[in-house]
């Protein structure tokens, strides 16, 4: 017969078991949505795991609501419905800030942001009104403010729209199409590896209230404390220098937040 100070152990032992085993299985989840072909702020590797710039951000507000973070990747233009029916609880994809989507969802501004060309290294790009795109080929990513200010904008141009970026950049390295437009930074990613030998940013950038006041991660109308939770971490990121440290490692130029 074993001593009963060994029971005792044996007892406090297991108790401490289960009570890990309960706080894991009580740790508090929060599904996002994101792109998954929106390089270098989300990409979905090899092993099918999604990582980036956008992930590293949600990774780290996850951590400071105490939660963990379960991604999804999933097609741009099905994101904000998704927030909207409660599939997820956030979407993170650099959504552009615009009236019309705040009237759908409401956004938490994270970075700054532009909007630029893509055109030929042989291009000029310093023009960049419809004009001076008249009978050539635009292109952009399906359901994104760029899509929508081509619409509204270059109606002398044939427009092509993309259910992603990538196959936009394709397209344009093909020759296929003569510019594509989309958000400044992830432009510079593209540029500076794959479409290095073909392409340039445009010397001019985009500045139109249609086009939005920088990216949001989106959350469902109304939906506290959670909307809060997510503003406060945000603001601290930026207060601390993390935001600052995570973009520095994705790009050589700093992003403002301000509001």
């Amino acid at each position: 017969m074993k001593p009963v100070n060994d029971y005792k152990v044996l007892l406090a032992t297991a108790l401490l078991s289960f009570s890990i085993t309960s706080a894991m299985a009580e740790q508090r989840i929060l599904k996002i949505g994101t792109d998954g072909l929106y390089p270098p702020f989300s990409v979905v590797d090899n092993a099918g795991k999604v990582t980036g710039l956008d992930i590293e951000i949600g990774n780290a507000i996850c951590a400071k609501l105490g939660a963990k973070c379960q991604w999804t990747a999933q097609d741009f233009e099905g994101l904000i419905p998704a927030v909207q029916n409660g599939r997820y609880d956030m979407v993170i994809a650099s959504h552009s800030i615009t009236d019309e989507r705040k009237k759908a969802v409401d956004m938490i501004k994270y970075y700054n942001n532009s909007a630029s060309f893509l055109v030929p290294k042989n291009g000029d790009g310093s023009d960049l009104s419809p004009a001076a795109f008249a009978g050539k080929s635009v292109g952009a990513q399906t359901a994104t403010v760029h899509a929508s200010y081509l619409e509204k904008n270059f109606s002398g141009s044939t427009l092509k729209f993309y259910p992603s970026q990538i196959e936009a950049y394709a397209d344009l390295s093909a020759g296929r199409i003569d510019a594509v437009m989309g958000d400044t930074p992830t432009l510079y990613t593209w540029v500076q590896g794959e479409g290095k030998d073909c392409c340039k940013i445009s010397e001019a950038k985009i500045s139109d209230p249609s086009i939005g006041d920088g990216a949001g991660i989106v959350v469902k109308k109304d939906n506290e404390p959670l909307h809060s939770e997510i503003q406060k971490a945000v603001d601290l990121m930026w207060s601390n220098g993390e935001f600052d440290a995570l973009w520095a490692q994705y790009f050589p130029f700093r992003i403002g937040n301000d509001k």
